[in-house]
């Protein structure tokens, strides 16, 4: 009885909350026009005349109709990033998945209502229009009914430092932490496929939409060479621009055939600094804390970001809360949000927010500033806790430890699964393609198929190696298995990202997962897995594998049912294929509005 009692509280709450909730009309333009962020003209969307989209701040409880305008002379569709769309899988913007997409002069709408709260994004889901400049913020701000978890922060029961802290989360700093370069989506796409490249290299780092090219001497950039980067070159040397060269000696190809001549000149070298201006975040010591809500909006590169001499306490991973963390420095990958206060305690001055590229594929920082509003008693430069290469300045340096980011309030998964789908992760038939299952590549030309949400029965959808059915109300393990081959030899970190309810992390290992499922994994190893206080996110990210293969084990519930994606948020991998359709509840699969089906929202 008294589990029924607190139940019913719950869903009293939970619907009291609704109930209060109001419609959110939100409306964007897209045009394609020229731009230059970083000092370099080229063209890119921009949403209502500005780049990045503007944000989009939220209730706990609110519908939103969000309007999509397109103006652009190509097809667009906008996914709303770690929003379950709980009862509206039509709105989860995914062309040949979820919606068709919408065409030039096209107008579509967007319907669902924020059934969780926190940090998310929205961002162009059609080719690679994230690549284009397509992204902007999406806050979703909790009830005050809501427990928060700052008091593992604060000495003491300071209602004063409380109010701080829930003062500095309504009212955040948002940093969209993206990469960017001077050649479009579909010219990047064209370069990779002339050349049979992977290609990794950018021209900046920008910061909300600002920033430089910074270049730095060879010296300076040998002298910053990191051991993964050093064991990838194999003996070979970065460009000036930092990248790693796509020759034989270096491990950054598969055996499939390519053509360095044909890369376009300035990609991987030819370094050409700009002077345009960095971002500049305004915050006062009277607030005694900020809340700095990072998302990272970049296309290819993976961040490591650290604001000088201010640490910080992240409460809150893709959206959820989390038993505070301390750190210096966290690395926050494609797709990934994070939340952090940050103790507005220092000398008043300017401090150096740095964002560094950390993957072993170039060496590259871009920078914001932390300026506090009161009068400056700071005098010097501010004292770093990362270098340019991303690396720790000091031996002290406390980066953020993923593995203890519990959920708060404790969440665990089922202690079985019902379904178990093992996924491989490598090159296929081509240094710049890749696969999810191991055998079949996700083609971008199923952008225009009859969505998969309107046709369940159709031969698409039973594609077993594009396409992943589950039953409702079931647990499914998906298990990806990083390996190493002839034809991959080396693998970057590849955030997978799962459209629709969070997962649960609940289990890493070095070496490839040789069993059928995690229960006889569990058997043979326990100490791999962690099913009372994993991560509960909606971003899976690998490990980085440059000697021998790794695995992550995910486990979510199915409780949404509709059609979905799951993919590499690294935006080439994502274009060469390493992604999947997952037909979530086929036997319970919910009827399609006629506005959706006649493809205008």
């Amino acid at each position: 009885m008294a589990l029924f009692n607190q139940l019913s509280t719950l869903c009293f709450l939970f619907f009291t909350s609704l109930s209060l909730a109001s419609t959110v009309h939100f409306r964007i333009d897209l045009t394609w026009e020229q731009g230059a962020p970083d000092g370099n003209t080229r063209y890119l969307i921009f949403t209502n005349g500005q780049f990045p989209a503007p944000p989009l701040t939220l209730d706990y409880g609110d519908d939103v109709e969000f309007v999509v305008n397109n103006y652009m002379p190509f097809d667009t569709a906008v996914h709303f990033h770690g929003i379950e769309q709980i009862g509206t899988p039509w709105s989860d913007g995914v062309p040949g998945v979820s919606q068709k997409p919408i065409p030039t002069n096209g107008t579509f709408t967007y319907r669902w209502t924020a059934t969780e709260y926190g940090q998310y994004w929205y961002h162009g889901h059609a080719q690679g229009q994230i690549q284009d400049g397509l992204y902007g913020s999406l806050l979703i701000r909790p009830p005050q009914s809501e427990p928060r978890p700052f008091s593992t922060i604060m000495n003491d029961n300071d209602n004063e430092t409380l109010e701080a802290m829930i003062s500095a989360e309504e009212n955040p700093t948002i940093l969209m932490l993206s990469d960017w370069d001077h050649l479009t989506f579909d010219e990047y796409l064209a370069a990779e496929a002339d050349s049979g490249a992977d290609l990794t290299c950018v021209d900046s780092i920008l910061v909300n939409g600002q920033g430089s090219v910074n270049c730095q001497s060879i010296d300076t950039l040998e002298s910053l060479l990191s051991a993964p980067l050093k064991s990838l070159l194999n003996g070979t040397n970065v460009t000036d621009r930092g990248c790693t060269p796509p020759i034989p000696a270096a491990r950054t190809q598969g055996n499939f055939s390519y053509d360095v001549s044909k890369i376009p000149a300035g990609l991987l070298d030819g370094c050409t600094p700009t002077n345009t201006s960095n971002a500049v975040i305004e915050v006062s010591s009277y607030d005694g804390w900020a809340s700095i809500n990072f998302i990272a909006a970049a296309s290819i590169k993976e961040l490591t970001v650290s604001i000088d001499e201010h640490p910080m306490y992240v409460y809150a991973v893709d959206g959820a809360y989390i038993v505070p963390q301390y750190a210096e420095s966290l690395e926050i990958y494609n797709g990934e949000r994070y939340q952090a206060l940050v103790k507005l305690d220092k000398p008043p001055g300017d401090y150096t927010i740095r964002v560094a590229n950390n993957d072993a594929d170039q060496i590259l920082s871009g920078f914001a500033t932390f300026r506090y509003q009161d009068t400056p008693t700071k005098t010097g430069a501010s004292i770093p806790y990362i270098d340019y290469a991303g690396a720790n300045t000091t031996a002290d340096v406390v980066a953020l430890d993923e593995s203890q980011l519990v959920p708060f309030p404790p969440s665990k998964p089922a202690p079985t699964a019902d379904a178990t789908h093992i996924l491989t992760l490598q090159r296929n038939g081509a240094n710049y393609n890749w696969t999810l299952n191991g055998n079949a590549s996700y083609p971008l030309t199923w952008d225009n198929n009859n969505p998969l949400l309107f046709s369940p029965q159709s031969d698409a959808a039973y594609d077993s190696s594009l396409v992943i059915r589950t039953l409702n109300d079931t647990w499914v393990d998906l298990v990806l298995n990083v390996l190493l081959s002839d034809g991959t030899p080396a693998q970057p970190a590849h955030p997978i990202h799962k459209h629709s309810n969070k997962g649960y992390i609940i289990g890493k290992g070095d070496g490839a997962f040789t069993w059928n499922n995690v229960a006889q994994a569990m058997a043979s190893n326990s100490s791999l897995f962690n099913l009372e206080t994993p991560q509960r996110r909606d971003s899976f990210t690998t490990a980085a594998v440059l000697q021998g293969p790794a695995w992550v084990a995910v486990r979510y519930h199915v409780e949404n049912p509709g059609a979905f994606f799951i993919h590499c948020h690294m935006q080439t991998h994502l274009s060469g294929g390493m992604a999947l359709a997952l037909l979530d509840g086929v036997d319970a699969w919910p009827t399609i509005p006629d506005n959706y089906l006649n493809g205008s929202g």
